[in-house]
């Protein structure tokens, strides 16, 4: 049996169950170390952490890491949305 080892460690919960569901999506099993660990602890250091099979390592790693640039996509975006609506509003305002 592969040894697990740790292909991300998440800002929060939240994130780990999303990176968790697309790895198993892609036929990865995935486990999450300090999965109970509240936020106040995220602060020491203690973050949920993302482990798969050695053997699963690069595949996994490839997979995050396109999360983070679509993620990356996103915010971007977004914030050209933000600075489109600022620009109407300007449009919009009266003299």
């Amino acid at each position: 049996m592969d040894k697990f080892v740790e292909v991300y460690a998440a800002a929060d919960i939240t994130f780990a169950y999303l990176v968790k569901a697309q790895l198993e999506d892609a036929g990865i099993p995935v486990q999450i170390a300090n999965e109970n660990v509240s936020a106040v602890y995220c602060l020491d250091g203690m973050v949920p952490r993302v482990l798969v099979p050695a053997s699963y390592g690069k595949q996994a790693r490839e997979i995050i890491a396109e999360i983070q640039r679509s993620a990356q996509d996103n915010a971007e975006d977004v914030d050209g949305l933000l600075d489109e609506d600022d620009e109407l509003d300007d449009e919009n305002v009266e003299p």
